[in-house]
């Protein structure tokens, strides 16, 4: 291949091939030249220089590959005298990011978008520590393109996600429209909500509509405070969540009672290996014939399950106003039923009962948290964890949020 052709292959403005100074099966090693002479770029100030240049010297940076073999480029660099500081900077090219082109560093970000920093430094020949230096500063600078100012939403969910033991917190807001993570920020409550709100400013705040929750006091103290107009919405999935831990804390005391009294077939339907079919909301011939048999051996246990059908079957009402007295009806059920977990719940969700059936006017949920919340526990599988916290928070944008390289596709 000729140098010419060689140079409108790599494209890179004033600069030309001049020679190759050495080529193997593996590697190729250019010299490149400036084609018309011009004044340096101060990396230090950022001005453009017309003093006379300080020394001269050569970098060597990696470019992408050709032909399956990796591109050194031998980059003539000068150095000049600042006149702002009076220090000796190199002077700055806006195509070189450290000992890598920018179109290189790129190529890094877009494979690590899709793979670990691990394989994808197996790939192009790199160690993890430089994958991820080139990976970190690039995400960076995207997060300062498109993170900064923080999108505002106009329906967002707000959930958290361990990232190591020891209740150690990640905590997601996500536009649901969108359905991408928009803010994130290390551990959970109220104090993170509220600097979410504070980077948006009281303008964008006040044009949330709704937001849906767990129902965790501090995100509910936040939003009431902050986005004065937003309907809160309690996630009706977390809702199930209390009703299922609220029959399996009946299921735990009735089996331990059929124990004591040795009651051998309520215990062996009782079991935790068979406590999936309790859980279960669709109705199928085996569960039905499970729950017949239960309703005939223990009241408790069929009384918590009837309960429990009962508040999911108040999802089904046509509007607000028939959801409100299904779900006021229920609550005094739950509070007369005698069962100590569910009149634990039923003051709960009278609390809570404004959050309750505001879903009935704003049909949002916290779904979407839930599934982009088992991606990151899949990316931080992958990686093994993550000791640096800032770049985990960078890496669950680039795999479920605005960096995503995917969305500029």
């Amino acid at each position: 291949m000729q140098l010419h052709s060689i140079t409108e292959l790599l494209a890179i403005p004033n600069y030309h091939v001049s020679y190759m100074v050495f080529h193997n099966k593996n590697r190729i090693d250019l010299v490149l030249e400036q084609t018309t002479i011009v004044p340096p770029v101060c990396s230090g100030c950022g001005y453009v220089h017309n003093t006379s240049v300080h020394s001269r010297g050569k970098m060597v940076v990696e470019d992408l590959p050709i032909s399956g073999k990796r591109v050194f480029l031998h980059v003539p660099k000068r150095k000049l005298i600042c006149r702002e500081d009076g220090r000796i900077h190199v002077e700055a090219l806006d195509w070189i990011q450290g000992r890598f082109t920018k179109r290189f560093a790129e190529q890094v970000y877009r494979l690590t978008s899709i793979t670990t920093n691990q394989e994808a430094g197996w790939y192009l020949g790199l160690d993890d520590e430089t994958v991820y230096r080139i990976d970190r500063k690039r995400l960076e600078e995207l997060a300062k393109e498109k993170l900064s100012p923080t999108p505002a939403p106009r329906y967002m969910s707000v959930d958290e996600v361990a990232w190591q033991k020891w209740h150690h917190y990640v905590t997601n807001v996500v536009d649901i429209e969108k359905r991408k993570v928009i803010w994130n920020h290390d551990n959970r409550g109220k104090t993170v909500l509220n600097a979410f709100y504070k980077s948006l400013g009281p303008e964008k705040c006040s044009q949330i509509e709704a937001v849906a929750s767990d129902g965790a006091k501090g995100f509910l103290s936040s939003t009431r405070k902050c986005a004065i107009n937003a309907l809160i919405v309690l996630d009706h999935f977390h809702i199930k969540s209390y009703l299922n831990d609220a029959v399996d804390t009946v299921r735990k005391d009735e089996l331990s009672k059929a124990r004591k009294s040795e009651n051998s077939e309520l215990a062996s339907m009782l079991h935790c290996k068979e406590r999936f079919i309790l859980m279960k909301n669709c109705q199928t011939p085996k569960r039905g014939n499970f729950i017949q048999k239960l309703a005939e051996l223990n009241e408790p246990i069929y009384k918590a399950l009837l309960l429990k059908e009962q508040f999911l079957a108040i999802y089904a009402a046509g509007s607000k106003s028939l959801a409100q007295k299904s779900l006021k009806a229920w609550i005094i059920a739950a509070i007369r039923s005698g069962i100590p977990s569910f009149i634990e719940i039923g003051f709960k969700f009278f609390r809570k009962r404004h959050f309750i059936l505001n879903y009935f006017v704003c049909k949002i949920t916290t779904a979407i948290s839930e599934g982009l919340n088992n991606k990151i526990k899949r990316l931080k599988r992958m990686a093994y964890g993550y000791r640096d916290v800032t770049y985990f928070l960078l890496k669950i944008h680039q795999h479920c949020g605005l960096l995503n390289p995917r969305l500029s596709t």
